[in-house]
């Protein structure tokens, strides 16, 4: 399994042996428990802010809904720790999916579907990169 942690180039890749594919669910749990030690060691941290809730997440043909708990605000997370939770997610055994960057990752506020999520792709550089609803 692939997790995304930040450092001090940016958004890196961690593999961590998992014996089969996770969901993203099982991956953004993975997530949110943060680096392990041997990965601080390395400079590694996460930008996703304390949350009194966990992230759903549902997997979809080529996309994946993100839910973030009540208790935080979008406008709390910064770039990276978007990034960390695209490109997590969109690593993680998704029905359908043919490449990473190609999958849809929705991110909607306060556990409702909302009905405007925001929408990214992990881009190539391990960034969230916005996708165009037109």
């Amino acid at each position: 399994m692939r997790l995304y942690f930040s450092g001090s180039n940016g958004i890196r890749a961690v593999t961590r042996p998992t014996g089969r594919p996770l969901s993203p669910q099982h991956a953004l749990d993975l997530l949110l428990e943060g680096p392990a030690p041997a990965e601080r060691q390395r400079g590694l941290i996460t930008r996703i802010p304390p949350m009194g809730g966990q992230l759903t997440a549902t997997a979809r043909a080529g996309a994946v809904e993100v839910f973030v708990p009540v208790s935080v605000s979008t406008g709390d997370f910064d770039i990276n720790a978007v990034s960390q939770i695209a490109c997590t997610a969109a690593h993680a055994q998704v029905p359908g999916a043919k490449s990473p960057t190609r999958i849809d990752i929705r991110i909607h506020e306060n556990l409702v579907r909302s009905p405007t999520p925001w929408t990214v792709r992990c881009g190539p550089n391990n960034n969230a990169v916005p996708v165009s609803t037109n």
